[in-house]
């Protein structure tokens, strides 16, 4: 008698499922990937590397930020800053304002270290040239010094970190100006020329592109200086547009002739100072919207005492609280010369947004007294600068 056999389980494959799902672990793979090189990846912060981000950059974490970005051109010792932003912005009060400073401007005070003034475009060489490796941070130093502010954080290109950019998102050449609809402007509408490097950088933006050239993505790390982390540095072009587009935007175009004074070089030719004055006047009146609610309703009245024997430090200093929205009333010589900087507030908790202020200009370090100094004053904080405030100026 013959025996059945056992009948064989034949196994389909649905090789459509296959695929997708493939495709799906392919793509969670690549994403899972991406975003752990993201989170991983760190830009050089030379500012950190030499202990000098806690008197360059502000540690504020507030509505109101403060960028700056710092774009350099050509190569070996043609190398030179040719274009600054300052990008500050508050979400809560729905408000922006966006500083251009050309390369070509020029800046006095630099007279004692190098016989004269100095472009901002030499600004880096020039650091460098006082100490070797230190040009990036002597230049924030020196154009927080001319703008009068501290920022809370910064972006630097090298013209490496230029043509990396423009290699992932493809030529910039015709790039539509698509951010003039949405700046106001105290002069004119002067903002086409000047800001377009930014709006090539920001409107040319693309994750997609992040994604696919995602090698070229990450060597930016090496040609481009910051202290953000790399997901902040995407997210701050990721968010850029809609920050200038859902927010009343002000334009200041420093390249326009009232912000500069005509001058002669020593070699006869012609050279233009910023006009500091004319800058505080238009960027106060501005910062006013900007600022914190907060700080506003204080309506501090600040003073500023020079005992540290730094020359011209009380107006340095004041200049940094007022264009910061506090109220200066009077800075000048103290009576002495003193070895630590002093802060007095009337009341600590009446001014505490204005002493966060003073604090961020101060980096910290100055003992706090809650009450008036042994001279007549009428300020509610009264700053008294010490020695110790050298070590800004260690460059």
């Amino acid at each position: 008698m013959r025996k059945k056999g056992k009948s064989q389980k034949q196994i389909h494959i649905n090789w459509s499922k296959v695929l997708v799902y493939g495709a799906l672990l392919l793509i969670i793979l690549f994403l899972s990937t991406y975003f752990i090189l993201v989170l991983s990846a760190k830009f050089s912060d030379p500012t950190r590397q030499n202990g000098s981000h806690q008197y360059l950059l502000s540690k504020s974490t507030g509505d109101f930020e403060k960028t700056l970005v710092v774009i350099e051109s050509g190569s070996g010792a043609g190398r030179k800053i040719s274009e600054i932003f300052l990008f500050l912005t508050n979400q809560s009060k729905k408000e922006s304002i966006l500083v251009y400073v050309p390369g070509w401007l020029y800046f006095s005070g630099l007279e004692e270290d190098f016989g004269n003034s100095i472009a901002l475009s030499s600004f880096r060489y020039a650091g460098d040239f006082l100490q070797e490796g230190r040009g990036i941070e002597y230049a924030i130093w020196q154009i927080g010094q001319m703008l009068g502010t501290k920022v809370d954080r910064y972006i630097w290109f090298s013209p490496e970190g230029v043509a990396n950019y423009s290699g992932m998102y493809g030529d910039f050449s015709g790039v539509e100006d698509k951010y003039r609809e949405y700046f106001k402007t105290v002069d004119s509408d002067i903002l086409g020329d000047s800001f377009y490097k930014l709006n090539m950088l920001a409107s040319k933006y693309s994750a997609i592109d992040n994604m696919v050239h995602l090698g070229s993505m990450l060597k930016t790390q090496s040609d481009v200086f910051s202290n953000m982390t790399f997901r902040q540095y995407l997210s701050f072009w990721e968010t850029f547009n809609t920050q200038v587009a859902k927010t009343e935007a002000y334009g200041i175009d420093l390249s326009y002739y009232r912000y500069s004074t005509e001058d002669l070089s020593k070699s006869g030719g012609q050279i233009w100072y910023l006009n500091t004055t004319e800058f505080d006047t238009v960027y106060r009146n501005l910062i006013s919207k900007v600022v914190d609610r907060s700080l506003e309703k204080e309506r501090v009245r600040a003073e500023v005492y020079n005992g540290s024997g730094v020359a011209g430090a009380a107006k340095q200093f004041g200049r940094k609280i007022e264009n910061s929205g506090c109220d200066v009333v009077r800075y000048e010589n103290a009576p002495s010369t003193t070895d630590r900087t002093v802060v007095y507030v009337s009341d600590k908790e009446d001014y505490k947004n204005s002493l966060e202020i003073v604090t961020e200009i101060l980096s910290g370090s100055f003992d706090l007294i809650e009450g008036r100094p042994a001279f007549m004053t009428t300020g509610d904080i009264v700053v008294v600068l010490g020695k110790d405030i050298q070590q800004m100026y260690s460059f």
